[in-house]
């Protein structure tokens, strides 16, 4: 058995606050973006200057590639890629807040995930997190009782079945790739998204639903603008899903996908300072309710591997 050192394994929760706060900006940001271009169309420039960029940095290990980085890469790209394409459609017709609450479902679908790949038994509490996780999405989403029954819109569905897709890549990536490199990975995984989103854009630009185009292609060529996306996307989002992706290799999935709530608290913080959302009480339980959970998540993640250190041990001295 492997033992990670305290110093790695600190540096790796160091990449996942640091990924959770970038985008926790992130969506924020983004909004005024797709005011100038379609979801599909922002999506696939995104991940094409993604890719390009990191096709160029990872020129020198290129020859590390193998059969087992497609393998892996080609099937969580294909789940990346459909939730990227589904969060940015969502976004035009939802609030940032909700927007980034809800990609946050991956909290409940990981542990089911983990079970299912490697018969990993998630333990009481990651399952109790996972539940709070969750019940804090809903709360700080809106999507409570209201009036005569739920309330969801088609931005929240979107975004919430973005959350789901994510989980699996979550799951699948801490599971498969911890012997990848991360760059390496994420750059096949970039590739497999401007497909899909390449795809996208001229697929629902030529479907009509009740005499309507799903989503028409909007793009509008300006530089300032260009620039702008294309330093979000290296800065923020390129550079988080190689930190994230390198931290997976050395933190328990489950513990990943409920600390990645906490971006959505600092969304919902920088929607209030900029007037992009209103401050409720929702807002604060809901923020409360994912401490919580995420302080839960870690206790499990250290008491599993006292227990694993502990059997690990007690198989050493009965062989012995």
């Amino acid at each position: 058995m492997k033992t990670v050192s305290s110093k790695t394994k600190t540096i790796a929760y160091l990449g996942i606050f640091f990924v959770v706060f970038a985008w926790g900006v992130f969506p924020v940001l983004t909004t005024d973006i797709l005011s100038h271009y379609s979801g599909g169309i922002y999506t696939f420039i995104s991940s094409l200057v993604s890719a390009i960029a990191l096709l160029l940095i990872s020129i020198p290990k290129l020859k590390l590639i193998n059969a087992d980085y497609f393998k892996v890469a080609i099937p969580t790209g294909f789940f990346v890629g459909f939730a990227n394409l589904l969060q940015k459609i969502g976004l035009q017709y939802t609030t940032p807040t909700m927007y980034a609450f809800l990609e946050n479902l991956s909290c409940v679908i990981v542990p089911i995930l983990l079970f299912l790949f490697i018969r990993k038994k998630p333990g009481i509490l990651s399952v109790t997190a996972a539940v709070i996780c969750l019940s804090a999405c809903f709360i700080l989403s809106g999507l409570s009782l209201q009036g005569e029954g739920m309330s969801f819109g088609k931005g929240d569905i979107l975004c919430a079945l973005a959350g789901i897709l994510y989980g699996v890549n979550i799951a699948a990536t801490g599971v498969y790739a911890k012997k990848l490199n991360a760059m390496l990975y994420v750059m096949i995984q970039m590739w497999v998204n401007v497909i899909i989103a390449g795809a996208a854009a001229l697929l629902l630009n030529n479907i009509s639903l009740n005499g309507n185009i799903i989503e028409p292609i909007k793009f509008e060529w300006s530089l300032k603008y260009f620039l702008y996306m294309a330093f979000l996307v290296l800065s923020i989002s390129t550079l988080g899903w190689i930190i994230r992706t390198q931290s997976l290799k050395f933190v328990n999935p489950c513990v990943v996908a409920v600390i990645m709530p906490f971006s959505s608290v600092v969304t919902g913080i920088i929607a209030v300072m900029l007037g992009k959302d209103a401050f409720s009480l929702k807002l604060l339980f809901g923020g409360l309710l994912i401490i919580i959970s995420s302080i839960l998540s870690g206790f499990d993640d250290i008491c599993g591997e006292s227990v694993n250190k502990a059997i690990f041990n007690r198989n050493k001295d009965e062989i012995s």
